[in-house]
């Protein structure tokens, strides 16, 4: 009674924001200001400047009409006068913009320190935002960090969680660095060093840390990681990097369906856990070509150790006297990996973008003679003391377009699995089940045929491992602001994103998707190599829910399996 009560109020608040949204004025641009400058605008300034700009300049910069910037704007001191197009958002930092008639910004104008000029006259589909005070900071290299006077930073703790490994790099010493809570490890905590030096050349970083891992303390196990990594690059947004990485990590199987700080939240707090880990140990060199800042190519060959991981039983805030599920076994022993991972980013903002592309390719050739084989629902071709050798591959393409001034219609699809060789090690499988890919499915759920995780049999395996060889999954969704502004009174709320949207977007959604072997199997789990499943045999689910400042309450539904329950679920950061 209670599902149905919860689930005709999402529903209820779904359709009531989708009418007030309907009748709001399309065009209607916000702009604000205010007498002092909020540590969240601060940030965001600092964010947008040291971030992915295609223009970036320190002195007066003219936009001619007829002219177009493919990206995002950010000038210190100026003027800033924009009288053609910019796909991007536009930043002026300490300088005022001019908007002619014909300026076109797709994106936000954020001015500090300065006025906006000709806004009325523009189209500007982000808003406008003036704020007169302007922004003390220093200049680190390219980059610039703000002088505070003794605020504590603001930044929501689950997004410095999440971004450590983007920002750790800018950091003199690491003392301690929290990884994602898991049932294996516990708490893992990085302690040593990080050093990041510019040269006139190019840029060295040098980081080592020790894991000690809060699931056991146990030192006589030998269970302290321990990550050291150096590179060396020549160039700065153009360039080549050359370093090399000696590791002795827990991954997990699969970490493309949620983020780390939402698994570990999930862990932490029920006892639920949305990923499998195994043990990793070897060195592994690098080489990567950096493009203009929206490119990048990387390429690793390394010698590793593949183990399985033992439950723990670490403590949790809730349903503590519940079994963890089982971790699954993975395929133990020494293999050669080799990768090359390419990364095309144009999105207006990494994580609220507007409009733009994402597109992460990886392809991955491993060989090794494993000493053992972790067990799976169906018989499997390999066995302890085989050679063995295979390639698979992974596409991330994501598409973000916006409709107008507070509308969004996104676009995900996801491919990847098998290529060729042997059949893939149970540690590089995949699976589309649960809240991270379609949510109107449970986690590792069983239903016949199972399409999701290929477990086939009724889940006799321990901890139903992600079986699947490959997988194909397609998401859109739709996204439009309330007009709700919670926030705006109290500039020092904290808040997940520096979004343009307003604090309450609403969320409508669809996803379709599947798993299958390759090979022969019973029933409709495995294909052939060269075949693609049919549409009609995908999983497909429809839901909406309520985004506030990027932490989300959604209801998803089953349209494949009519049977199956309305689900619920809460997600920290945006669907994708």
């Amino acid at each position: 009674m209670r599902r149905r009560t919860l689930g005709a109020l999402i529903g209820a608040a779904c359709v009531a924001a989708m009418a007030r949204a309907a009748s709001a004025d399309a065009q209607e641009a916000a702009s604000t200001t205010r007498s002092s400058l909020p540590r969240d605008v601060r940030r965001e300034a600092i964010d947008r400047w040291n971030g992915q700009n295609a223009l970036k300049a320190t002195e007066q910069v003219e936009i001619a009409a007829g002219q177009q910037v493919s990206g995002n704007v950010a000038v210190q001191h100026g003027p800033l006068l924009i009288a053609g197009h910019v796909t991007g958002n536009v930043l002026a930092l300490n300088a005022s913009v001019v908007l002619r008639s014909t300026a076109h910004v797709d994106g936000a104008l954020l001015v500090i320190g300065g006025k906006a000029e000709g806004a009325d006259s523009a189209r500007v589909d982000g808003g406008v935002r003036t704020f007169a005070d302007s922004l003390v900071y220093r200049q680190d290299g390219e980059r610039i960090v703000a002088i505070t006077t003794g605020e504590p930073d603001e930044e929501s703790w689950w997004r410095r969680l999440e971004r450590q490994h983007d920002e750790n790099w800018a950091k003199a010493v690491r003392i301690v660095q929290a990884g994602a809570y898991n049932r294996v490890e516990g708490w893992p905590l990085n302690i040593g060093p990080v050093v990041h030096r510019l040269t006139p050349w190019g840029s060295v970083d040098v980081g080592a840390s020790a894991i000690v891992r809060t699931g056991s303390f146990e030192s006589e196990n030998g269970d302290v990681g321990h990550d050291l990594r150096g590179e060396v690059r020549f160039g700065r947004e153009l360039g080549v990097g050359i370093g090399a990485r000696v590791f002795s990590v827990v991954d997990p199987v699969e970490d493309w369906q949620l983020s780390s700080v939402e698994t570990a939240l999930a862990a932490f707090l029920v006892r639920r856990d949305y990923r499998d880990y195994f043990q990793r140990h070897g060195a592994t060199a690098i080489a990567t070509l950096y493009g203009t800042g929206n490119v990048r190519l990387t390429g690793t060959y390394g010698q590793e150790h593949w183990d399985s991981r033992l439950l723990k039983n670490p403590f949790t805030l809730f349903n503590d006297a519940q079994d963890w599920r089982p971790n699954p076994e993975v395929d133990a022993g020494v293999f050669h990996v080799g990768t090359l991972s390419l990364t095309f980013d144009t999105r207006t903002d990494q994580d609220d973008p507007w409009s733009g592309w994402l597109a992460m390719a990886n392809l991955e050739h491993g060989a090794g003679t494993p000493t053992a084989v972790g067990p799976t629902s169906l018989v499997r071709e390999t066995k302890a003391g085989d050679h063995v050798e295979y390639t698979r591959g992974f596409l991330d393409l994501r598409r973000y377009n916006r409709l107008g001034p507070n509308d969004q219609l996104n676009m995900r699809v996801i491919l990847g699995g098998w290529l060729g060789g042997n059949e893939l090690p149970l540690e590089r499988r995949f699976s589309v089940d649960g809240p991270g890919a379609i949510p109107g499915y449970d986690f590792r759920s069983l239903i016949n045929p199972n399409i999701g995780n290929c477990n086939y049999g009724g889940g006799a395996v321990p901890g139903q491992p992600a079986e699947c060889e490959r997988i194909a999954l397609a998401q859109v969704e739709y996204r439009g602001d309330l007009r709700f502004d919670f926030t705006g009174r109290w500039p020092d709320w904290p808040r997940n994103y520096h979004s343009e949207h307003g604090d309450v977007v609403y969320v409508v959604f669809a996803d379709a998707g599947r798993g299958w072997l390759v090979g022969s199997a019973p029933g409709s789990v495995a294909l052939g190599s060269t075949q693609f499943p049919a549409l009609s045999t995908f999983r497909t689910d429809i839901g909406c829910g309520l985004d506030a400042g990027g932490i989300g309450v959604y209801a998803a539904k089953s349209l494949s399996t009519p049977a199956q329950t309305l689900n619920f679920f809460f997600r920290l950061r945006h669907r994708f």
